[in-house]
């Protein structure tokens, strides 16, 4: 199955690759007339200074733009139609425009007791400053059938933000908080079926994480000093473990004739510790300090634009005593080869990525108590390939890869202990754990836009991948809950003034996991639908119906954890002014 839908992706990609596409732009929204631009989808972040990841919600059409600081939601405008009568002339009705508010407030219930709840508002201090707030709520009673502990979870994200702009400056504060509550439901299969038909009530899984963060941003005009930036984050968990990190960095810059010379500061120290182990042993502490400096050459021409540059970096490996310097690439390059219908681009990067609990217990909350954190050599990552446009709505990518990285990291699973009565929360074989080695990955990929209109937007994207693993004797070098291809096809259509459509179609192929004392497992591919209708009321309040999983039924993410099938929620947004 997994083959005969990978091959379907394929042939649509190829098929529409060969005909017409157009080259997707980006806008950054900048500080306007002394006011700071929100643009907020359904992903609860802290700005700068602590970005949290939570589960997207694609088909979210909500859409916060800017009056002073507007959130706008389903504000697409619409143009008047009209019919001429016989022998009369006929004055064309002037379009109306939309209704802007600078708050909104949804909630939203479904099955399986899911509970969605956000609140974002922005307050206009003066006319030169702005506070904002974000709270996210997301939550599920659980009910997987075949799951014989409890499967609830709870994640919650506070998000406060303070902005200035002066006539010399701009500068931002934030401050954060989050809060992951789980279950460690995802039973090694023996262990599952000694508990049927016990208590669930009995069996504590239970996983929390606490994560916090402040942190500023101070950007200055028309100065060789461009910006500041800083941030303090932290995290801890139910099961003592805990981590803090500092980072600091500038960015200076000049132009000399027509070359424009960059240098980038950074300074990065992470510092943890475990007080319990897991049955797979672990780092009890760990501290990193990493430094780097980064100058970059760009060049300007008709028909090309090229950043020549590279990152030196220093890590110090505090309870190893263990020090090291790192010279890594920065190139980025696109040439017209005939207009802007056929683009030939290159990117070549390296760096150092300083893994941390935050960034594994974002991407993967079902952790063991202690996880070795290690940083990841990224030696070279490289993509070559073209992009262009034919139309003002049609645009198309196709690019390969080569990505080497030195001590990456790799989720795999234990068997867990013998026996499930009376066991701790992390011994039923339900946790992962942190192996590292040495990976090659060769890519392909193709992206796919269709703008017909603002009624209507549609985009393919696709990547397959081939994986070498080496220094991996640990668990078999296997590329373990690495998929060899992923797809998604994404759009949204507004049928009237007060209907829209969005859909949402992902494709995940097959993976291989490694399980200590088992071997390697695979995991199925699957397919996953979203779609979400929404019926503007009025202006003020939107009604919206969200169907998820409508074709993936309980496939596994992660070994051992199955998904909720289908989910149905119901809900209204309102959108309101304070003043």
């Amino acid at each position: 199955m997994s083959t005969h839908y990978k091959y379907i992706f394929s042939t649509i990609i190829l098929s529409l690759a060969c005909s017409v596409l157009r080259a997707q732009t980006e806008e950054e929204d900048k500080l306007n007339g002394g006011t700071i631009t929100v643009v907020k989808a359904y992903d609860p972040s802290v700005a700068d200074a602590f970005k949290v990841k939570s589960v997207p919600q694609l088909n979210d059409t909500t859409k916060l733009k800017k009056k002073a600081v507007t959130y706008s939601i389903f504000s697409v405008p619409v143009a008047s139609t009209f019919t001429p009568a016989k022998g009369k002339l006929s004055r064309l009705k002037p379009r109306q425009r939309p209704e802007y508010f600078d708050n909104y407030a949804r909630l939203g219930l479904g099955n399986y007791g899911n509970i969605l709840a956000e609140f974002a508002g922005n307050l206009e201090i003066d006319k030169n400053s702005d506070f904002g707030i974000f709270l996210n709520h997301n939550s599920s009673f659980g009910g997987l059938d075949e799951v014989v502990v409890d499967d609830s979870f709870l994640d919650t994200a506070l998000d406060l933000s303070y902005g200035h702009r002066s006539r010399y400056a701009s500068y931002s504060m934030t401050a954060g908080a989050r809060y992951q509550g789980a279950n460690l439901y995802g039973i090694y299969e023996p262990l599952r079926l000694q508990l049927v038909g016990t208590d669930p009530d009995d069996t504590d899984v239970g996983v929390n994480y606490l994560s916090y963060g402040v942190g500023g941003n101070l950007d200055i005009f028309d100065s060789i000093f461009k910006d500041v930036r800083a941030k303090f984050t932290g995290i801890t968990s139910n099961r003592e473990g805990q981590e803090l990190r500092a980072q600091v960095g500038t960015n200076l810059g000049f132009t000399i004739e027509e070359a424009t010379i960059d240098l980038g500061v950074s300074i990065d120290y992470l510092n943890g510790s475990f007080e319990q182990q897991g049955r797979l042993p672990a780092q009890s502490e760990y501290a990193y300090a990493s430094a780097g400096l980064s100058p970059t050459l760009k060049l300007y021409g008709d028909n090309y634009k090229i950043k020549l540059g590279a990152t030196i970096n220093y890590l110090n490996d505090v309870e190893n005593s263990d020090s090291q310097f790192n010279i890594y690439p920065n190139i980025v390059a696109t040439y017209k080869l005939l207009d802007d219908q056929v683009v030939a681009f290159t990117t070549i990067y390296g760096g150092l990525d300083l893994n941390s609990l935050q960034q594994f217990a974002d991407d993967n909350v079902f952790l063991a108590p202690a996880i070795n954190i290690l940083p990841t050599d990224r030696v070279i990552d490289a993509q070559l390939g073209i992009k262009g446009k034919l139309s003002n709505t049609l645009g198309y990518k196709v690019y390969g890869g080569y990505k080497k990285e030195n001590d990456r990291s790799f989720f795999i699973k234990d068997t867990g202990r013998l026996l499930a009565a009376q066991a701790p929360a992390d011994v039923l074989g339900n946790v992962f754990f942190t192996s590292y080695g040495d990976l090659s990955t060769v890519s392909y990929g193709a992206s796919l836009g269709f703008d017909i209109s603002d009624m209507f937007n549609l985009a393919l994207n696709a990547q397959g991948y081939s994986y070498d693993v080496s220094n991996g004797d640990g668990f078999l070098n296997t590329a373990s809950q690495l998929p060899e291809f992923t797809a998604d096809l994404v759009g949204t259509y507004q049928i009237t003034d007060k209907i829209d459509v969005g859909a949402t179609l992902y494709f995940v192929g097959e993976r291989e996991v490694f399980r200590s004392g088992a071997g390697i497992e695979s995991l199925d591919s699957f397919m996953d639908l979203n779609l979400d209708v929404n019926y503007r009321i009025n202006p003020r309040l939107t009604a919206f119906l969200r169907g998820n999983n409508l074709t993936g039924g309980n496939y596994e993410y992660f070994l051992d954890y199955p998904v909720q099938d289908l989910q149905i929620m119901g809900g209204v947004v309102y959108k309101f002014d304070f003043q």
